[in-house]
């Protein structure tokens, strides 16, 4: 049965490929003096057609480096996660590559959000990382610019 509802882009799996912490505080604690410093990029090192050419394949590497700091302070948090997305090859390459840049640098990085928040509860006696929200459409148009720059 087909639900009108799906995205023919999707998700095919994702997977933790570097995560570094440094660490100075014992807890966060009074959180209104913290400092916090972001910064994203990412990659597309595979797109290719597969499946006698019915399907798009491609890969995102989306790094994350955030940093919390008070005073001397320093909390450091170094991610690498990749996923896997594809497509039916009728949406065309120029479309996925977008929906690559787009739809999957939000998708990795709502995974990002959620692992860092785990796991910074656990290294902390009170408190988490929480990365903040990403404008992710802003980001690719900035790169979009960039590129166009660049030519």
């Amino acid at each position: 049965m087909s639900n009108p509802y799906l995205s023919k882009f999707q998700i095919i799996g994702t997977s933790i490929k570097a995560f570094k912490i440094r660490n100075d505080f014992v807890s966060l604690g009074d959180i209104s003096n913290i400092k916090r410093v972001i910064d994203v990029s990412h990659s597309v090192p595979t797109l290719e057609l597969v499946n006698d050419g019915e399907t798009y394949y491609g890969i995102v590497v989306l790094k994350i480096k955030t940093t919390v700091s008070s005073n001397k302070k320093k909390y450091v948090v170094d991610l690498t996660i990749e996923g896997c997305f594809n497509a039916p090859s009728e949406l065309g390459e120029n479309t996925f590559r977008e929906m690559l840049k787009i739809n999957g640098v939000t998708s990795l990085y709502g995974i990002a959000r959620g692992f860092v928040q785990s796991t910074t509860s656990q290294t902390l006696v009170s408190g988490s990382i929480l990365l903040p929200m990403y404008n992710v459409a802003a980001y690719s148009k900035d790169l979009d610019v960039a590129e166009t720059q660049d030519n």
